[in-house]
């Protein structure tokens, strides 16, 4: 086995560990970008935190109930806090980048618009760092996923190249909504 190679998970348990702790650290690995307004940490963080809501999901059998609810809980109030400052930047961008000429008569107003959501962003943001700065997402980074686990041994090994196992592993679809 070569040593740069990732362990492979034994059972499904461990799979779910292995998941939720690469997710968990890559949450925590875009926490201080975000925390000044980066806005691709804000985005990148905000995507960990889907996929790790998905793999809950996918995993709900080997996550006690209570732990679930919990998790997902903080899992909301962080997208929230994040999703907040997202969506201003979306917003932003599409108004700047608007692949149609505006008369001059309205930039003016686009202009005014782009600095209220850069103000609202901006309130936004500071809402995100005092929720980064909080007692729940201090508590978040502090858990260990793998003690989300529950080990009761009711699951058989895990094949790492069955079809049922790649779909805890792709990536998902990139589509963007249409409204």
């Amino acid at each position: 086995m070569n040593i740069y190679e990732p362990r492979r998970p034994e059972s499904v348990e461990q799979l779910a560990a292995q998941i939720f702790t690469d997710l968990h650290q890559t949450i925590i690995s875009h926490e201080s970008g975000s925390s000044v307004g980066d806005v691709e940490s804000v985005h990148d963080m905000r995507v960990a935190v889907r996929r790790l809501r998905v793999a809950l999901s996918n995993f709900a059998v080997c996550v006690p109930k209570e732990d679930r609810k919990r998790l997902r809980l903080k899992l909301e109030n962080l997208a929230d806090a994040l999703g907040g400052v997202r969506d201003m930047d979306v917003m932003i961008v599409a108004l700047k980048t608007s692949p149609t000429p505006r008369p001059d008569r309205e930039k003016p107003a686009v202009s005014a618009l782009i600095g209220r959501l850069r103000a609202r962003r901006r309130s936004r943001l500071r809402a995100l760092m005092k929720y980064l700065g909080g007692e729940e997402y201090v508590g978040f980074k502090r858990e260990s996923p793998s003690d989300w686990i529950k080990t009761d041994g009711t699951f058989k090994s895990y094949e790492p190249h069955s079809e049922s196992s790649q779909a805890f592993i792709e990536e998902p679809s990139h589509h963007v909504a249409t409204p």
